[in-house]
């Protein structure tokens, strides 16, 4: 396998991997302490209904977790993986912005905005570069590494 490739494949998982500590990071405060996860945003979760939502939510990021390290793991599934990753960066971040246009500029939405634009520029630049890998490879003939 070529360098450069080799690179790119890493690159690759680099990415996934970085977002995989990330959502689990977000996903273990909130199914583990919910009401201090939400506490600091002026969020009151008054009932145990509305805890065991927020749990949900840390649930939904344990989810996408697991599936981001499982695509990490084989060479065949960092495409998909980068794919989803891309998909749901870029769908947070323009809620994100939405958010920024109706409710205003609040403390945490300016604060995490700048590492949402960098998870969707790395997750976007490296399933660009893998999927020109796979074209490149397939173009030599020598198709992709089951992994």
């Amino acid at each position: 396998m070529k360098e450069e490739s080799r690179r790119s494949i890493w690159f690759g998982r680099l990415v996934l991997g970085a977002a995989t500590l990330l959502l689990t990071s977000i996903s273990v405060k909130y199914i583990t302490n919910p009401v201090e996860s939400v506490g600091p945003h002026g969020i009151t979760l008054g009932s145990p209904e509305a805890v065991t939502i927020m749990r949900v939510s840390g649930g939904v990021f344990l989810g996408i977790a697991v599936v981001l390290a499982t695509c990490l793991t084989a060479e065949r599934r960092l495409l998909v993986g980068l794919g989803v990753l891309a998909t749901i960066a870029t769908t947070i971040l323009a809620t994100r912005l939405l958010g920024l246009v109706v409710d205003g500029p609040g403390p945490f939405t300016l604060q995490v905005l700048k590492p949402e634009v960098a998870l969707v520029a790395f997750s976007s630049a490296a399933f660009y570069v893998e999927r020109k890998r796979r074209a490149n490879a397939v173009a030599a003939g020598m198709g992709t590494h089951a992994g």
